[in-house]
């Protein structure tokens, strides 16, 4: 029983979850064999001896930001990127082939499904409690995301601007520093207080999603904590973004 206009993000995917996922399925495949493809792209044509900046490079610069394609003086290697470039290429597939299944094979509407864990994600947009225990799986994966992100620094290391070279960086959980830069964090020149902030928001994010899949829809019922409620966890996890 469709209350909302056609138009609307929603509207076309009422009563079908299933899809839906089908959807977001092929959505990531596309996205993980653009990187793969354009990482392949760019290493094909770069020249180490001209500044990456200035042979429009992206995806090499972001794998070099986390200290991938060079050693820890800063000079070009190749190592790895190549094969992660191709581990991509290869998820793109899987999440295709998944895509397919979930779009050909599977149950339309997530409700109909045999499977009692997956009858859990159908999407109920008038339903608060669906709506929050869904929330609570996705910050559950922001946190890890971002424990990753914490730990790969902490043991690989990632590049330093201000060295020119790839160092390994001990996050400083500084909750007084995190708080002080919620507004001013264009202006953080130290990667510990980078990483600190995502410590605090993994931690963050990690709680804040096992209370909301343990628990049912706190405080009133409004539209925006119902039709809005997913858009209203991405707008919160890239401002406590911030917090980094």
């Amino acid at each position: 029983d469709v209350t909302y206009g056609w138009w609307a993000g929603n509207a076309g995917v009422t009563n079908k979850s299933g899809k839906f996922i089908a959807a977001h399925i092929a959505h990531t495949g596309l996205i993980a064999f653009a990187a793969g493809g354009s990482t392949l792209w760019e290493l094909a044509r770069y020249n180490p001896e001209i500044p990456m900046g200035h042979q429009s490079s992206i995806f090499l610069a972001h794998l070099a930001s986390i200290g991938i394609g060079f050693d820890e003086a800063g000079a070009w290697t190749g190592a790895g990127v190549a094969s992660i470039a191709i581990v991509h290429l290869v998820l793109s597939m899987v999440y295709g082939a998944g895509g397919l299944l979930h779009s050909v094979l599977f149950v339309g509407d997530m409700q109909d499904s045999e499977v009692p864990q997956a009858r859990k994600f159908k999407l109920e947009w008038d339903n608060p409690d669906n709506q929050t225990f869904i929330l609570g799986h996705h910050l559950l994966f922001f946190g890890v995301a971002c424990i990753w992100f914490v730990e790969w620094a902490r043991i690989h290391g990632i590049y330093d601007p201000a060295i020119g070279a790839v160092r390994q960086v001990e996050y400083n959980l500084n909750l007084t520093n995190i708080w002080n830069h919620q507004f001013d964090f264009l202006a953080i020149d130290s990667l510990e207080d980078v990483l600190g902030g995502h410590a605090f928001l993994a931690f963050l994010e990690i709680t804040g999603g096992a209370f909301h899949i343990a628990t049912k829809q706190v405080g009133e019922y409004t539209k925006f904590k119902g039709a809005g409620l997913l858009s209203a966890e991405a707008i919160l996890s890239f401002s406590c973004a911030g917090l980094g």
